[in-house]
């Protein structure tokens, strides 16, 4: 099996995590977990056809990694900063869709295709931040935040997506229950790293931030592993123990700041978001 040559843009979030196989050694089934949709048979066939080369998949995946690194190209392991994020999601965007076009025009006539999980992972990642205004509008707030956690939040990154494509080369069955396992629990542990770095005092990011942070950590990790972690894994069997946050450092996600960087009393509506979204943030995690 094939990995794509893909390299890393951004927060490292392309589709490194696709992967190239044969048709007949990759079985999946109909029921995903959540209702992201691709191209559908019927709506394929009204997709024109990109007049893609067929026959030299290594080329085609080339050619779309060196486009992206034109609108994106990072060698660090870590969010953009606000004022690149269009430019990450626009890399992020054409890869998923060079991912797309070459199932369309190509699984008829090749036994190398895009796994349709990744591609889903990606178009997951597009819907809950680059096509979220809400989101978009707060990530603009968190430069400092950013530049001061990057270097903690690239080590969790790097130790997670290590894991993650180690267990996902040695099967071409991600779901199957002792691969999703590994995954779901990698995932789990990513989010805690991440969320462990914006709380422990010395960044410089706000409550609230530190929630929009994590939220971007969240979708990311979903992204990677697209799969349904909530079902059916016992948590505290994961190699390193349960890697879920405990009630204490989910206590601090939640509680509301007093202050902005600035020094001025956040509105009610404000000191409501590191509530809500906490409470979201904890049934993902």
């Amino acid at each position: 099996m094939f990995k794509i040559l893909f390299i890393f843009i951004a927060v490292s979030f392309s589709i490194d995590g696709v992967y190239l196989t044969q048709r007949n050694q990759y079985t999946r089934e109909d029921n995903e977990f959540a209702p992201i949709m691709t191209l559908s048979k019927d709506s394929e066939k009204l997709v024109a056809s990109k007049n893609i080369n067929c026959d030299d998949f290594t080329k085609y995946a080339l050619n779309c990694t060196a486009q992206a690194a034109t609108i994106y190209n990072s060698t660090r392991k870590r969010p953009p900063m606000p004022n690149k994020l269009s430019e990450w999601c626009s890399a992020v965007r054409h890869l998923t869709n060079c991912a797309t076009d070459w199932n369309v025009d190509c699984r008829d006539v090749t036994e190398n295709y895009f796994y349709e999980e990744s591609i889903k992972g990606h178009i997951h990642v597009l819907r809950n931040i680059c096509d979220d205004e809400w989101f978009i509008s707060k990530y603009q707030n968190l430069p400092r935040c950013i530049e001061s956690s990057a270097a903690a939040w690239e080590d969790c990154y790097t130790k997670f997506k290590r894991i993650v494509d180690d267990k996902k080369n040695t099967t071409h069955e991600w779901t199957h229950y002792v691969t999703h396992f590994y995954l779901c629990c990698a995932r789990a542990q990513f989010r805690r790293c991440t969320l462990e770095s914006l709380l422990d005092g010395v960044n410089k990011c706000s409550r609230v931030q530190a929630v929009i942070l994590q939220k971007f950590s969240v979708i990311v990790s979903q992204g990677d592993v697209f799969q349904d972690c909530d079902f059916n894994v016992i948590y505290s069997n994961c190699p390193d123990g349960d890697p879920r946050p405990d009630e204490f450092l989910l206590s601090k996600l939640v509680m509301a700041d007093d202050t902005e960087d600035a020094g001025n009393r956040l509105s009610a509506e404000l000191c409501f978001i590191p509530v809500y979204l906490g409470i979201q943030i904890i049934n993902n995690l």
